[in-house]
């Protein structure tokens, strides 16, 4: 795959560094190479305090480029060190079953510049469609859930 620039390193781990957020003794700023480090979730790094690994989300949780912890750290605390365990989402193929629909952008579409959308065949699950929504299925479809309308509904 080409890319502008250098290829992205999927599995790079890389010491992340820390510095205190000013009033805040639980929170600290997270950094690689002087840039902002923003985990998507805790449990992508490794966290030592005082030469013992933390616990992901019960220890520490991360927002942004902010890790906090769920107890204030004092001066004679030591973050050893945070360890980030590589890029995610980089060249990765999910597994079969795990995309769920609220992680599908809702201008997807399958033809590029097309816009066409397929959809299934009949509606198994109870759906609401609001007022200010539009929807539209062509072919022959089922109805096997209850569909709610809040607006207008044309059948053609």
């Amino acid at each position: 795959m080409p890319y502008i620039g250098t290829q992205p390193l999927t599995g790079k781990f890389q010491i992340v560094s820390t510095s205190a957020v000013s009033g805040e003794p639980a929170k600290f700023s997270m950094t690689v190479n002087s840039a902002a480090f923003r985990p998507a979730t805790a449990e992508q790094i490794i966290v030592s305090v005082n030469g013992v690994t933390q616990a992901p989300v019960s220890a520490y949780s991360v927002d942004g480029d902010k890790i906090i912890f769920s107890e204030d750290l004092t001066a004679s605390d030591n973050i050893d060190y945070i360890l980030a365990l590589g890029e995610v989402g980089n060249s990765v193929v999910p597994t079969d079953g795990s995309v769920t629909a609220t992680k599908l952008s809702s201008t997807i579409s399958r033809g590029g510049s097309a816009h066409i959308r397929v959809n299934p065949n009949s509606l198994t699950v109870d759906t609401t469609i609001a007022s200010g929504e539009n929807a539209l299925v062509a072919g022959p479809f089922t109805l096997n859930a209850t569909l709610t309308v809040n607006g207008t509904m044309t059948v053609a």
